[in-house]
């Protein structure tokens, strides 16, 4: 089956389950890593689309659909979206920000959220809520290097650890920041501090939901 054809199958598959702004990269992902692998790599490239979305995938379901496309009649395929896949990355760029890099937003998201959350704080309190997480990250579940390393960027500043971290850590961390201001400001103004926080990153225009980290 030649290229256009297997990118619109599985264009077929996808825009059944995803909306076009989390379609589009899904689908540069397949093309620039996966269009000329063989066929029981399709597993492995919904094992990438679970971890890149946030919210549940009907993984099996996904993969019946998508074999379907690739091994039915192309008559019952959506048009080619070459044209519309062009489009979305001279739109973002994509010639230079690599597709194989799904959390690099959420990253950038999450140092844009954590130093909105401090700079609303006295400065006692945000040493206090750093030295709290950096105190906490046991239930992290990252390795002994990334823990130390997470420390010295909570007490020291810097984003290299952040850069290692996935969509998931991230959340955790996010979390743990949250509980350090219950346990200093009580949860009522712990609650305000941080949707105030998540509001001036969403005016920032930000490719990533803050909202998608809580």
């Amino acid at each position: 089956m030649r290229l256009s054809l297997r990118r619109r199958a599985i264009y077929t598959g996808l825009v059944g389950h995803f909306s076009d702004e989390e379609v589009w990269p899904l689908l540069a992902l397949w093309e620039n890593k996966y269009a000329e692998q063989p066929p029981f790599a399709l597993n492995e490239f919904l094992a990438e689309v679970v971890l890149r979305t946030e919210r549940k995938v009907e993984r099996a379901r996904l993969y019946r659909e998508l074999v379907g496309a690739l091994t039915g009649p192309p008559a019952q395929l959506l048009p080619d979206p070459s044209e519309q896949l062009t489009a979305w990355r001279q739109g973002r760029n994509e010639a230079v920000r690599q597709v194989a890099t799904p959390d690099s937003a959420a990253q950038s998201t999450f140092l844009a959220l954590s130093r909105t959350l401090l700079e609303q704080l006295e400065s006692p309190q945000q040493m206090a809520l750093r030295l709290f997480a950096a105190g906490n990250l046991s239930g992290m579940g990252v390795s002994a290097e990334l823990s130390t390393r997470l420390r010295i960027w909570l007490e020291q500043g810097g984003d290299d650890a952040v850069a290692s971290l996935g969509l998931e850590q991230l959340r955790k961390l996010l979390n743990l920041l949250y509980i350090g201001l219950c346990e200093f400001l009580g949860p009522v103004r712990a609650d305000r501090v941080l949707s105030q926080a998540v509001s001036r990153v969403e005016a920032q225009g930000v490719e990533f939901s803050p909202r998608r980290l809580l």
